[in-house]
């Protein structure tokens, strides 16, 4: 089954936010304990373009956030694919990271704070560690 309707709560998206910080092994524990395993591989999918962690999500169903990893590393296809399934939380986001600031407003008008920390979070990451995360895939489907 596909996570297309799975609810994240804002703990697991503040979880996987701390897993852009330092090594965080409290926020990786309370992930893969409350069954978001999805949300590591993802994080993993995109500070280093683990192509093991893009195949766990494929196989595992969860294309939604398959989707978002490769639409944060510029994949306007995959951006498409979270729009087409009205993934707008996961797609604002996205555009936040790639410095569309019309998304990252969205995102705090809205009330999506946690997702709006999640991409300044990747944004710090991207900054600090590689200078640029896109151009890993193509299309995720």
């Amino acid at each position: 089954m596909s996570d297309i309707s799975k609810p994240y709560h804002g703990s697991a998206i503040r979880q996987m936010t701390l897993l852009f910080g330092e090594r965080n092994s409290a926020a990786f524990n309370w992930l893969i304990e409350n069954n978001y395993r999805e949300l590591v591989e993802c994080a993993a999918c995109i500070k280093s373009g683990r192509d093991a962690s893009f195949r766990w999500l494929i196989d595992h169903k969860h294309l939604e956030v398959a989707a978002f990893a490769n639409a944060v590393r510029g994949d306007k296809n995959a951006f498409r694919w979270l729009m087409q399934y009205n993934s707008v939380f996961w797609a604002a986001t996205a555009n936040a990271v790639n410095k569309d600031k019309k998304a990252m407003e969205w995102l705090r008008v809205k009330g999506f704070d946690v997702y709006a920390d999640l991409a300044n979070a990747i944004i710090e990451y991207v900054s600090n560690e590689s200078g640029d995360v896109s151009g890993y895939y193509s299309a995720p489907i």
